[in-house]
This record gives structure tokens, C-alpha cells and sequence, in this order.
């Protein structure tokens, strides 16, 4: 064996002495590759903590926590707008790098997704999410955009109105049970969001409602939702260590992989169910383009990822936005009050609120785009990878196979950006022409809560109508505080 495999210590060294040896080149080895990371590595200019700029171990162990979007956001408080926040990732926080990563550049594609992040399950159809070529996430954009627009939103109305009134419904019958008990009824108005909407997309999305406003539970299905999350989390940051992926399988993750399995078939089951009969209104499944042959549409495996996607991104997302933007305006009564009597002006009853006269509610449209900067449902960084050969972010010529983002909360709660950043001044909006004004020079391209570029959101049409209609109606019917 010697003859092929020379001994790479002297044979008359001890096991002690040679497990010493061993230990040295060990710690030899991890100290210089430290020192190559923090200096000498492509990006060393620029500035970051130690731990993170060594490890990939801080940036995990605060994914994991939950805290990666505070723990960034104190990272460019403390470095600046750019910071280094793992051995080959930057964070920016500058609206310039909006553009940069996720927009085309004339024949110049946007940044791809990463595989860690995006990559297709095995024995699992692509999505519209984890279809990383540009050519096929086309062909998914396509087939979905039909059943997004303004017009396919406007058809869905009285669907979307429907859940609205059973929302009201449900909460003035709790003002009406207590009516002779309290002078107020305090109810907890993010379940009662979360109801509304998780009802509305179940419907648009697979012909049924979760029938959350009618239990006033939350149907089984969301735990899943969000196992399936916290699965996808942290498969694709144990992505980064190949060598301990098996942690995945042995340690706390099986009841997590578990829900995700579950989460998976039931959306296969329920949009199996779906298709089988036919309905009369339209909705997001009728909507979406089908073609088998995976050229023009969606085949019927995609068009499952599909919905299974549907009921993730357009759920909890709409629900974080409204629940922020109603505790800001009951913690700014003055606003509320300008709100309240914008839309019971406006309308004498409250059948004439539509989505076509909610387009006209200037304050109303104003507190949104206030609530989508100070309530971002993504305040954390979307990861795209610098292309082969190279690429350039706010000037700087990065290497291929950097992790790149921009992180959304750091930018709408910087004062480079925004006067007065973590208040609710709506004049940051209605004053946006006035050069007098303190927030005349706000950056209000700054805040991109649906994207840039060929991957963003699909959905703005149907959530700024989810949006606009229950905090018209609800400021309308009730007196908030």
C-alpha cells in the first residue's frame, strides 16, 4: 500500500504526536482560507462582519430564527449600503440595484435565480417560481398573466365583493353580540383578514372556499402553508453545506418535510377536483392557458404547481399588508379620520364601492403606498446570481457566481431615501410635487413591494383590489380605534 500511497508523516511519530500534526494542518488550513475570505476573495472591498464575511453558519442560523430581515436591516445600518453578508453574497440597499439585478439590460438578461433557492423538487412538475431559464419562465408568464390582468380581475368581482360582505357581515355580528355589554368590541383583525383572504384565493384559485369566515378558524390547510415555508427554508440554506444536507431528513425537519408533502397533494387534489366540473364565473384556473404539449400554455402537472403556488404567494401576503396598514391608521387617528370620511363622502351607500370608483380615493390610494413601504410582505432580500463572465451592480464589477439581492426594508426605512422613514406621513405621497414640501425629495421609486423586472409579481391588479375593498368597506361600516 506504501508503494502507491507514500507516508505523509515520518514513521516515527507517535499517534499523539501525529494527531497533533493533523490538528495543525487542520487549523493551518482554516486560518489561511479565513484570511484569503476577508482579504484576499474578490469581494473583500467590501465591508461586513467577521462571521458573516467567514461563514456562511450567521446568515443560516438567522434565516432560521426568522430574524434575517432585522438582523440585514442593522447589518446597513451599521456598514452602509452595501455589505457583504456572507462569503459570496452582497446586500444593497440602493433602488438603483432594482434595476441592475432584476431587469433585462436590452440583450442582457436579468439575474438568474439560484438553484438553492429555485431548484425543482424531485418527482415534482417546474412552476412559474422555480423556472430558472428565461425562455420557459416566459412561457409560464404568459399562460398566468391572462388571468391577473385588470380585466381578469374586474370579471372576478362579484366573487371577490361576495367575501368582502361576508367579512363585514361577520364582524358586524360581533358588534352586534356585544352591543349591549361594551360601548366597543375589540376583535383581533389579522385572523379576520387572514380568513377573508385565504377564503377569496382558495375560491379564485381551486372553485372552493377554506370556509374560514364561516368556522372562524383557520382551515388545516394553512399550517401547512407555512410548514411548507419553513421546509423550503431550510432545505435551500443546508443547500449551501452539500455535505451535511442529510441533516435535512435525520434531524427536526420530518414533521416539516411531512406538512409540505401534504401541502403539495392537497393543492393536487383540489385542483384535480376543480377541473373535473365545470363552473360558470370565471376564475384563475379557467383563466390560465393550458396546453399539453408544454409549448403555447401550462400541461395539467404545471398547472397543479401552479395553483400550489397561487394559494402561498397570494395569501399571507395580502393578509400582512392589510393587517399593517390598520394598525398604522388606528395608531394615527387623525389619518383615520381622513380616510373615514374620504370614502362615506364619496359613497352615500355602501353597494356603490367598486373597484372602478376606488381608483379614484386619492387618500385612500395614499395610505396603500405607504402601508406597501412601511409593510413590505418580502423585507427580506430575493437572491439572484451574477452571471458567467461577470456583472455590474451600482457601478461594481462583481464576479460570476456571487449571491446578489436588494433588501427592501433597509430601503424603505432609510433616511438616505425617505424624510421621517419609520413614520406614516401620507404628505410623503400627496405632497410629491410640492418643492416646499419635507418629503419633496423622498425616493418613492425606491419601493418595489411587487418587483422589477420579468419576474415580478404577477398579482398587483388582484391584490390592490382585495386591498382597496376591504379597507373602503371597512372604514365605511365601522368606527375604528
Amino acid at each position: 500500500m506504501s508503494t502507491f500511497f507514500p507516508r505523509l508523516l515520518p514513521p516515527e511519530l507517535t499517534f499523539k504526536e501525529g494527531s497533533f500534526a493533523v490538528l495543525a494542518v487542520f487549523i493551518l488550513y482554516h486560518f489561511s482560507h479565513t484570511i484569503h475570505t476577508i482579504y484576499l476573495h474578490p469581494l473583500s472591498a467590501f465591508p461586513g462582519p467577521i462571521p458573516w464575511i467567514c461563514t456562511r453558519i450567521p446568515y443560516i442560523s438567522s434565516l432560521w430564527r426568522g430574524h434575517l430581515a432585522q438582523d440585514v436591516y442593522a447589518l446597513h445600518h451599521k456598514y452602509g449600503n452595501i455589505v457583504r453578508i456572507a462569503p459570496d453574497e452582497l446586500s444593497f440597499a440602493t433602488p438603483q440595484a432594482w434595476h441592475d439585478i432584476y431587469s433585462n439590460h436590452g440583450s442582457t438578461p436579468a439575474f438568474l435565480e439560484s438553484h438553492l433557492w429555485h431548484s425543482v423538487k424531485a418527482g415534482r412538475p417546474m412552476s412559474v417560481l422555480n423556472a430558472l431559464e428565461p425562455v420557459t419562465h416566459w412561457r409560464f408568464r404568459r399562460a398566468m398573466d391572462r388571468a391577473f390582468t385588470e380585466r381578469a380581475v374586474g370579471s372576478q368581482e362579484g366573487m371577490i365583493g361576495s367575501y368582502v360582505d361576508f367579512q363585514m357581515k361577520r364582524l358586524q355580528d360581533l358588534v352586534e353580540e356585544n352591543a349591549d355589554a361594551v360601548e366597543s368590541v375589540v376583535v383581533d383583525i389579522v385572523r379576520w383578514h387572514g380568513f377573508f383572504t385565504f377564503d377569496l384565493i382558495g375560491d379564485l384559485g381551486f372553485g372552493e372556499s377554506f370556509r374560514c369566515l364561516e368556522s372562524e378558524e383557520y382551515h388545516p390547510w394553512v399550517a401547512m402553508i407555512f410548514s411548507s415555508l419553513n421546509a423550503a427554508k431550510y432545505r435551500a440554506s443546508l443547500g449551501y453545506y452539500p455535505g451535511v444536507s442529510w441533516l435535512l431528513a435525520y434531524f427536526v425537519l420530518e414533521s416539516v418535510v411531512r406538512k409540505q408533502m401534504e401541502h403539495w397533494n392537497l393543492a393536487v387534489e383540489k385542483i384535480n377536483r376543480r377541473l373535473e366540473r365545470e363552473i360558470s364565473r370565471p376564475d384563475i384556473s379557467s383563466l390560465i392557458k393550458r396546453d399539453e404539449d408544454a409549448k403555447e400554455g401550462l400541461t395539467i402537472q404545471e398547472l397543479q404547481a401552479a395553483a400550489s403556488v397561487i394559494i402561498v404567494a397570494g395569501s399571507e401576503t395580502t393578509v400582512s399588508v392589510l393587517s399593517g396598514i390598520t394598525n398604522h391608521l388606528v395608531n394615527n387617528p387623525l389619518k383615520l379620520t381622513f380616510l373615514t370620511s374620504e370614502i362615506r363622502e364619496k359613497f352615500e351607500k355602501e353597494e356603490e364601492i367598486s373597484i372602478a370608483t376606488l381608483k379614484e380615493t386619492t387618500y385612500l390610494n395614499t395610505v396603500i403606498q405607504e402601508g406597501f413601504r412601511l409593510c413590505n410582505p418580502t423585507p427580506v432580500g430575493l437572491p439572484r446570481v451574477v452571471p458567467p463572465g461577470g456583472g455590474r451592480v451600482c457601478g461594481h464589477h462583481l464576479p460570476e457566481n456571487t449571491f446578489v439581492n436588494v433588501h427592501p426594508l433597509s430601503i424603505s426605512l432609510s433616511a438616505e431615501y425617505f424624510h421621517k422613514p419609520s413614520e406614516f406621513p401620507l404628505e410623503r405621497w400627496l405632497a410629491a410635487n410640492d418643492p416646499s414640501s419635507p418629503f419633496y425629495n423622498d425616493n418613492r421609486n425606491a419601493v418595489q413591494v411587487f418587483g422589477v423586472g420579468p419576474r415580478s409579481c404577477i398579482g398587483r391588479p388582484l391584490a390592490m383590489a382585495g386591498l382597496q375593498l376591504v379597507l373602503a368597506r371597512m372604514v365605511w361600516r365601522f368606527d375604528l380605534e
